[in-house]
């Protein structure tokens, strides 16, 4: 715009400026308006509490993006005209199309500074099209109880930080140690307590503030601090590979989405991960809003034995139709198999097997094959003539056996129930053998 725009920097000879806004036909009263209103919006956009400074301003952006057709035409004319024409730079049009122009520009690098914290973007930026797209990340209202189809899969009880995982910075730690050795000779005076009593409380207090409580639902993954505001982050604005876990006292957990999430101190931020993996993208994306999941599935630690073998350690799968059994160091290669793409998260089978069980019972059963075919596991139809299952209560342990290998675990007591009923529509193996004695 601005090679656009020069012009031979004085004139005798030139138009006058009453000559120049009756030539542009109104434009210079768009021009002006324009410059009011991207003023306004500079100064929502610098400083602390930008964002209730939006809110407070519900039009500004509508407003904006309503005339901005008018107001680029506008350029566009006015910058053409007075390069053809050969206006002075002094006369008021032409100062006031470098003032558009400079806060235009300091706008498109605030309003990606602004958007960029909380999305991930690239490319040269479009000032209207960020701008929209801010406008409607800032008012999007966020919801604090689940709204109607919506499915609780994960919550994170309110706790104190401590148990979330929270640490002190070293640095905060070393500052407070020192001031505290300092202040101990001043105990007498009563200044001294008041700072030591302060300085005693503020770690308590910079943990607390850290607090809060994290839900994943069937449609969105949402963090309610103790202080500041909710994070709302739908699952369908995740994109494929947009959950990292990490390491360290960056984050634990990074979700790229609409708006960005990260987080550090998260407990349990391993099974979140893979839960955001799993129901963000197909199979499972939208399923879990029907609320039933496959009754008739029992999953269970368990191991698989062979003689002079190591016994590999690993999950079981008990359905009407048999037994499966999938390695425990496959949660990698299961998430993967499942998501249809690679996988960096270490999940834990068990957890990705039971997320299938929000399927129909014909896709679950084509899934678990595809996964035991994939991982090198076992699986073992409740028909088969070779398969020997123990009558030990399943208060004890589970145990089936094919030939030399055998398949053990214990059923955890909230799903006995459900595997012994499950274990009763099996063929018993007593009538099988005395079947072939027949024969």
């Amino acid at each position: 715009m601005s090679e656009g725009i020069r012009t031979r920097a004085e004139s005798s000879e030139g138009p006058t400026p009453e000559d120049v806004r009756v030539q542009l036909e109104g434009r210079a009263e768009v021009l002006e308006a324009a410059l009011r209103r991207d003023a306004l919006l500079e100064s929502v956009l610098s400083g602390p509490g930008w964002k209730r400074r939006w809110r407070e301003q519900p039009m500004l952006v509508p407003e904006w993006l309503e005339q901005e057709s008018t107001v680029e035409e506008a350029l566009e004319r006015t910058s053409r005209r007075a390069r053809v024409e050969g206006w002075a730079d002094t006369l008021p049009v032409m100062k006031g199309l470098r003032k558009l122009e400079a806060r235009r520009e300091r706008l498109r690098t605030l309003v990606r500074k602004r958007l960029s914290r909380l999305v991930s973007v690239a490319g040269a930026p479009v000032l209207k099209v960020e701008l929209a797209r801010l406008d409607g990340l800032v008012r999007k209202r966020t919801m604090l109880s689940l709204g109607p189809g919506e499915v609780l899969l994960f919550q994170s009880a309110r706790s104190s930080p401590i148990s979330l995982g929270q640490t002190v910075p070293r640095s905060l730690a070393l500052l407070y140690s020192l001031v505290c050795v300092l202040l101990l000779p001043l105990l007498g005076k009563g200044w001294a307590m008041v700072a030591l009593v302060a300085l005693i409380l503020s770690p308590v207090f910079w943990l607390w503030a850290r607090s809060g409580r994290v839900w994943m639902t069937s449609k969105r993954l949402l963090w309610m601090p103790t202080l500041g505001e909710a994070v709302s982050v739908p699952l369908s604005t995740i994109a494929p590979g947009g959950v990292h876990l990490g390491k360290g006292p960056a984050f634990d957990l990074k979700v790229d989405g609409e708006p960005r999430f990260q987080m550090s101190g998260l407990a349990d931020a391993e099974a979140l991960a893979t839960l955001l993996e799993l129901h963000s993208q197909p199979p499972l994306r939208g399923l879990v809003r029907s609320g039933v999941r496959l009754g008739d599935v029992v999953v269970f630690f368990g191991s698989l034995e062979e003689e002079g073998k190591v016994a590999r350690p690993g999950w079981a799968v008990l359905r009407p139709g048999g037994v499966s059994f999938l390695p425990d160091e496959a949660g990698r290669q299961v998430l993967s198999v499942v998501t249809g793409r690679e996988s960096a998260l270490e999940a834990e089978v068990g957890q990705v097997v039971e997320q299938l069980r929000w399927l129909s019972g014909e896709e679950f059963d084509a899934w678990l094959t595809k996964l035991v075919t994939s991982t090198g596991g076992v699986s073992w139809s409740a028909q088969d003539s070779l398969l020997k299952r123990d009558n030990t209560p399943l208060t004890q342990v589970f145990r089936v056996s094919r030939g030399s290998q055998v398949l053990k675990g214990e059923v955890e007591w909230s799903a006995q129930s459900n595997a012994e009923w499950i274990l009763r529509t099996w063929p018993d193996a007593a009538t099988r053998e005395q079947k072939r004695a027949r024969k």
